[in-house]
């Protein structure tokens, strides 16, 4: 039997087909690779809420085909989520531990002259030997570094020179760069967790805390200690990694995307407010605290007491060399 069907119902089903068609290029790509993001801080952390507008613009620049769950101050402390990323129960992480003196260096006073030379410096000349040393530990691909915040000293006593916080008992993270800064200024470093310091501090068992400039108003530590000192004394650094296992899944021009992306971020809406904020804080000190309880102290004392440490730990964990290198890059 032959059907036949008028040039009117036959142009009917081919626009039908058509208009589908360009329905479904619309439509939000199947994902083909999903994966899971943690950190150990909350949603409100400056950091987590850039790098969650990242993951989603990712999303919507791959077309639905990279999807992203993120979990903030879910899923236990930093290094267990690094862990986490390598054993495969997470995808990916960012933080400031890595538990590697490679990026613990960072943190050392004076190494860098100030935070955009230190990211010329770590997607520069470091990079390579970084990624490497992640890939063997981790097995993680480093998406790139953003600036957290400097870190500030403050002391329950003014200063009125370097020379008088010299044998304090001053209180800083577990991160070599941190204690060996505290250490070379003549300083004892008193090694303590996060959640200790207000205790250690109201209680006098320390003179002063080594701790990131973006926490001291949040954190009220104005309540336990009186001075903070302007300089800064070194730099923080969250770390953005992907295991290796998912970043060989996305196609080359997304790892492109990715990377830019980033890199445009971390530059444009990562740092700058994080930078505005600590002239904001310094401000509220004082109204708090009185005229005079944000310190200056010499930055040419303080250069001259903490370089030549950091000059020796950056040949001793880069190579020979690596310090001079630092220094030259601009």
């Amino acid at each position: 039997m032959t059907i036949r069907i008028s040039r009117r119902r036959l142009a009917g089903r081919i626009a039908s087909v058509s208009i589908a068609s360009q329905l479904g290029l619309s439509r939000p790509a199947r994902a083909q690779v999903k994966l899971r993001h943690a950190g150990a801080a909350n949603a409100q952390y400056h950091g987590n809420m850039m790098v969650q507008g990242f993951w989603d613009e990712v999303s919507k620049r791959t077309n639905g085909e990279i999807q992203v769950e993120t979990f903030w101050g879910t899923r236990g402390g930093e290094q267990t989520l690094l862990q986490a990323t390598t054993l495969g129960t997470l995808d990916a992480y960012q933080g400031a531990y890595t538990g590697m003196r490679e990026f613990d260096l960072f943190y050392m006073a004076q190494l860098f002259r100030d935070y955009d030379h230190a990211v010329k410096v770590i997607n520069g000349p470091l990079r390579p030997k970084l990624q490497k040393q992640l890939e063997d530990k981790y097995k993680v691909h480093l998406i790139g570094v953003g600036r957290a915040g400097s870190f500030g000293l403050q002391m329950k006593d003014k200063p009125g020179s370097w020379a008088d916080i010299r044998n304090k008992k001053v209180r800083g993270g577990q991160i070599e760069g941190v204690i060996e800064s505290i250490k070379a200024i003549g300083a004892n470093a008193v090694p303590l967790a996060f959640n200790e310091v207000y205790g250690a501090l109201q209680q006098g068992v320390v003179d002063g805390q080594v701790n990131l400039n973006t926490l001291i108003m949040s954190q009220k530590y104005f309540e336990v200690v009186k001075y903070w000192i302007r300089q800064e004394f070194g730099l923080g650094f969250d770390k953005v990694m992907i295991a290796q296992r998912v970043w060989s899944r996305f196609k080359p021009e997304q790892r492109t995307m990715i990377q830019e992306l980033f890199t445009e971020w971390e530059a444009t809406r990562w740092y700058p407010p994080v930078r505005a904020q600590l002239e904001v804080d310094f401000k509220r000190w004082e109204e708090i605290n009185g005229a005079g309880s944000v310190v200056s102290l010499d930055p040419a004392e303080q250069a001259r007491l903490l370089r030549p440490r950091a000059e020796q730990l950056a040949n001793e964990i880069f190579g020979d060399g690596s310090w001079k290198q630092i220094q030259d890059t601009v």
